[in-house]
């Protein structure tokens, strides 16, 4: 096993407005505040978009199945941003 311990730099939090780019926005807060490596979390509301909802085939790289968001759901969603 390997693994490493590290601690909390900065905590930064955002509020989206109705129909804004979450993706994009999150993408500027990353390049504007100069984050390099984050876990973030999406908790909310989102009324349409596109989703990944798994890979077509237990394989590498793996071919993303999309489907589109057409009406309004509540959404639980984490990701990574990492710089090379």
């Amino acid at each position: 096993m390997k693994y490493q311990i590290g601690k909390t730099g900065r905590v930064v939090i955002a509020r989206f407005e109705d129909k804004e780019d979450i993706m994009g926005n999150i993408n500027a807060i990353a390049k504007k505040e100069d984050i390099r490596s984050a876990v973030f979390l999406l908790i909310g509301g989102i009324r349409q978009g596109r989703v990944v909802v798994g890979p077509e085939k237990d394989e590498l790289p793996p071919t993303p199945v999309w489907r589109e968001i057409k009406e309004s759901h509540e959404v639980l969603g984490t990701g990574t941003i990492f710089w090379d």
